[in-house]
């Protein structure tokens, strides 16, 4: 059981990289895709690689459906405040708001009758500290993009914990697929409606595409709803919040960003919380 959740956190936590490593690759083609545009290729990732897992005979059941609509939905939502959000704020407290959802997690399931136990606690507080010193410096203010991003992140948070009640009973590549198709299909329709991408930028982003597709899309968000129920959602909470370590990370080793000793530090704090929480 140890062994098989320790593979599971190493799993999140590749597929955790891939996600903050895709913020420069978007950087990189920021003049080329849209964020819906972005969405959708993640979204059809899954549609692409999860029906070579799937058996023929084994028909996604209706509980299955409902949980990965669920699934879709709240992260759809929480991409589109995210966005918003950060259209009206900086990206520093982006990262640093969209990550609160290590907060809104063990709160939920306190709700749910699963109280967080103190090393849990310990371990979200230390992660807090860590997101503040890499994300933010100086004088905080918050303002109605602040707002959105504080919304979104509790949708990704809600994400979470429907992933973690829907996969003790259901089939979790039935989940992935239908959450994929869900995000595939409302991302599809704001992108046809608000962006209207060209054919010739994708084209000029082919390489970018084809890494948010089946590495930050589908590999990533498949990895995370098949194996989060043998982590549990606090942990995988923290894991994930590792997003803005390797984002910041990315930009200094691909775009040559500087990052000071108060981001090194933070960045230390996070991956401390996560090794408390693991242990």
């Amino acid at each position: 059981m140890k062994n098989r959740k320790l593979f599971a956190s190493i799993l999140i936590l590749l597929a955790t990289l891939s996600w903050g490593l895709g913020y420069t690759i978007q950087t990189i083609s920021a003049d080329q895709l849209q964020t819906f545009t972005i969405v959708f290729f993640k979204g059809i990732g899954g549609l692409i690689l999860l029906p070579l897992l799937i058996k023929r005979k084994k028909q996604i059941r209706r509980k299955e459906l409902i949980g990965g609509i669920l699934i879709g939905i709240a992260a759809f939502i929480g991409c589109i405040l995210q966005q918003r959000g950060m259209e009206l704020s900086t990206v520093s407290k982006a990262s640093f708001i969209t990550a609160l959802y290590i907060v809104f997690v063990p709160l939920i399931e306190s709700f749910r009758g699963k109280r967080p136990g103190v090393k849990m606690l310990t371990a979200v507080g230390i992660a807090l500290a860590g997101l503040y010193f890499l994300c933010l410096s100086g004088k905080v203010s918050l303002n109605i993009g602040d707002l959105f991003l504080l919304i979104g992140s509790f949708f990704f948070a809600l994400q979470i914990i429907c992933i973690d009640v829907f996969s003790q009973e259901c089939d979790s590549i039935h989940l992935a697929f239908v959450s994929q198709m869900t995000i595939a299909f409302f991302s599809a329709i704001v992108t046809v409606l608000v962006e209207k991408p060209a054919m010739v930028q994708i084209s000029r982003s082919i390489l970018p595409i084809l890494y948010l597709t089946f590495i930050s899309g589908g590999m990533a968000q498949c990895i995370q709803i098949i194996y989060q129920k043998d982590v549990g959602p606090s942990l995988a909470s923290l894991i994930m919040s590792l997003e803005s370590v390797f984002g910041a990370a990315g930009g200094w080793l691909l775009l040559h960003q500087t990052m000071n000793g108060r981001e090194i530090f933070g960045c230390i704090l996070v991956f401390i919380a996560v090794l408390i929480a693991e242990e």
